[in-house]
């Protein structure tokens, strides 16, 4: 009995292996499989300027240019282009650790091999004391603000423009956010992320480095219950993640990587386990005997200082 529809996803024609450096950038759900690529031994840059929505935020956001544009609220500065983690008390400590941080991003894209791009709406905010469109109003009063919803023509040229910087090496894996926009209404929601859907289609097709995940279908169809999120019944839960994760891995990541991954997810949930007081000297002789094994001659070719930091702090912290 199938109690779910399935779909398959082709292996990707270029895969990630170990070496490789990825970006991700866009919505929570960029932050969240950056969170779980940060864990293996990979150069990983994972939302370096924010949370950003809409595809014309995340292109100015990988274009490292910084306007001067600012807003002032509450003695405050914030940046219109970027997420509030970027906030200061003079304008110009801001733009300085924003230019720092979009410096720092453009080179890291520079030598990427992987862009991890996921659009989250279409629906843009037009500044009209600006006279362009913003990535987040930071609560300025709303009648500065006409809301578009971009075209997916616009869309595309938007892409096209950012594609044409990048390394034609570089491979871009877009996917649309699965979470839903409900704040812009159920309908609108859908006009959205259907206009997000065909815009991604289009530049999939036309360009051989750009691929699309279907996360968002993962979501909608293999995932067709509210037993797959979080209470607010908008974003996905822990589960969902950890699926939509599977799949991702299956379809881009080399046979070699695939093995590390099944490893050492092993290793982080001995790290997540709690043993009883009895159990503390077994529990450091498990962890002890893992670190060995990661700085033993077969894993030297692979980087394993991330998770050999994590078993050498859990080391320290088990107190027999």
């Amino acid at each position: 009995m199938n109690l779910t529809t399935t779909f398959s996803i082709p292996a990707a024609s270029v895969s990630m292996n170990h070496r490789s450096r990825v970006l991700t950038m866009g919505s929570c759900f960029a932050a969240s499989m950056g969170s779980r690529l940060s864990k293996l031994p990979l150069e990983v840059m994972t939302q370096p300027l924010g949370t950003l929505f809409h595809p014309f935020a995340i292109t100015r956001a990988i274009s490292g240019e910084v306007s001067e544009d600012l807003y002032e609220h509450g003695g405050y500065f914030l940046h219109p282009d970027y997420h509030s983690i970027f906030t200061a008390t003079s304008s110009a400590d801001l733009l300085e650790e924003i230019r720092s941080v979009a410096n720092e991003a453009s080179t890291f894209v520079a030598s990427s091999d992987f862009l991890i791009l996921t659009w989250g709406t279409s629906f843009s905010y037009f500044d009209k004391r600006l006279n362009k469109t913003v990535a987040n109003c930071h609560k300025m009063p709303a009648d500065r603000f006409e809301k578009r919803l971009s075209t997916v023509d616009e869309i595309v040229s938007n892409f096209c423009s950012l594609l044409s910087t990048l390394p034609s090496t570089t491979q871009v894996v877009l996917t649309v956010s699965p979470v839903r926009h409900t704040k812009d209404g159920m309908q609108e929601n859908q006009v959205s992320k259907s206009t997000l859907r065909v815009a991604a289609d289009i530049v999939s097709k036309q360009f051989e480095n750009v691929h699309y995940f279907p996360a968002y279908e993962i979501m909608l169809d293999e995932l067709r219950d509210y037993r797959f999120y979080e209470t607010d019944m908008i974003h996905p839960n822990q589960q969902a993640q950890d699926y939509i994760w599977e799949r991702f891995v299956s379809t881009y990541f080399d046979p070699e990587l695939q093995t590390i991954t099944k490893r050492w997810d092993s290793i982080y949930r001995t790290l997540a386990h709690r043993p009883h007081p009895s159990k503390l000297v077994d529990h450091r002789r498990v962890l002890e005997v893992l670190l060995a094994e990661l700085n033993a001659e077969k894993y030297q070719e692979i980087d394993t200082r991330k998770i050999a930091e994590y078993v050498a702090h859990e080391i320290k912290n088990t107190y027999i």
